[in-house]
Parts: structure tokens; C-alpha cells; sequence
């Protein structure tokens, strides 16, 4: 990510992330206690807030870019202090996870997967990264995720995968905030 992109990431993260758990408010709530999953760690505002609100058993934030992690990391040490152990900041490419099968809970994907694209505009590897989401997530697990780019073609690749609607808000054109929830027994449930 280059220079000017990094800074429009890091533009109020926090105030942005308090924003989205409100609007999630009304329809869904991650489980207490849950395994988490951040992909894109911006500056660590989400990420901050799930810890305090929700206190996972693990949380596990990551980015393809390191320093991100570092920007997301100094913010955690700030607002956090001393880092829990079971908060994780790791390198990772959406594409390629490095976890175990129905490892997390909880994935959150939040105005970041138009990302694994070379253009924001293409639609060739967020699939792959979708079907990396399904592997590492447990049975009736839940993708938190918000986007701008290929909203359409983001949701019908969730279908096909065999995600399930829980929730969804739309509040810009071509602008969605949405929390599908994998295919299996287990998993949270809309507010």
C-alpha cells in the first residue's frame, strides 16, 4: 500500500470502527468470548474495540502490509498498555491464510478486500480470499465485512459458497456493511 493510501486507512479508524459496531448493534453481535479473525488491520481502532467490548479468546489481527501492523500495534500499546497474550498481530495475505481449518468465530473484513486486488476495480482474487475466509472460519461462523467495490459480485460469490444472509445495511450507493454466516450448525445469531 503506498503512502497516501496507508493515510486514508489510518483516517480516523477509531472513530470509524465505534461507528460500525453501532450500526451492527441492532442486527448482530460477535460472540463474547469468541475467537476473532481481523483482516486489514488499518490502525488498530477495530481492533481495540473488540478487545475491550468482547473480550475474545483470541484475537488475531492482521495485514499484508507490516507496517500497518506496527501503526496498529503502537495504537494497541496506547490505548491497550501492556498487550494481551491472547492478541496476535501477524503478517498475512487474505489469500493465502495461515490457519488451521475452522480455526476463528468471528472474521472481520472491514473496507478491505477490495485490497487483494491489483485494482480496486477487478474481481479476481477477492474470491479466493472468500474462500479462504470459509476455510479458517468454524462451523455457523460469521463474516463481518464492509465494502464499496464489486458489492454485487462480492455477495453472490458468498452465496455461492454457501454463506447465509444474518444482516445488512446499506447506506451509500454501492456501499455495503453485511454479516453472512457460514454454512454449519454452530454460531452467533442476529440481535
Amino acid at each position: 500500500m503506498n503512502r497516501v493510501a496507508r493515510f486514508f486507512v489510518n483516517l480516523a479508524n477509531a472513530r470509524r470502527s465505534a461507528r460500525l459496531l453501532r450500526s451492527l448493534a441492532g442486527g448482530f453481535q460477535p460472540p463474547l468470548g469468541g475467537r476473532f479473525l481481523e483482516l486489514g488491520a488499518g490502525r488498530g481502532g477495530l481492533s481495540a474495540l473488540l478487545q475491550e467490548r468482547y473480550r475474545p479468546s483470541r484475537l488475531t489481527v492482521t495485514d499484508v502490509d507490516p507496517r500497518q501492523l506496527e501503526a496498529a500495534r503502537r495504537y494497541l500499546a496506547r490505548r491497550l498498555g501492556p498487550l494481551p497474550p491472547t492478541l496476535e498481530l501477524r503478517t498475512a495475505d487474505a489469500t493465502a491464510l495461515p490457519f488451521e481449518d475452522r480455526s476463528f468465530d468471528c472474521v472481520f473484513a472491514i473496507l478491505m478486500l477490495h485490497h487483494v486486488e491489483t485494482k480496486h476495480s477487478e474481481f479476481v482474487r477477492r474470491p479466493a480470499a472468500l474462500r479462504e475466509i470459509r476455510r479458517v472460519l468454524a462451523p455457523g461462523g460469521a463474516l463481518v465485512y464492509a465494502d464499496f467495490s464489486r458489492v454485487e459480485e462480492l455477495r453472490r460469490t458468498l452465496l455461492d459458497l454457501g454463506f447465509a444472509p444474518l444482516f445488512a445495511a446499506r447506506r451509500w450507493p454501492g456501499r455495503e456493511l453485511a454479516v453472512v454466516r457460514a454454512p454449519g450448525e454452530a454460531g452467533p445469531r442476529a440481535a
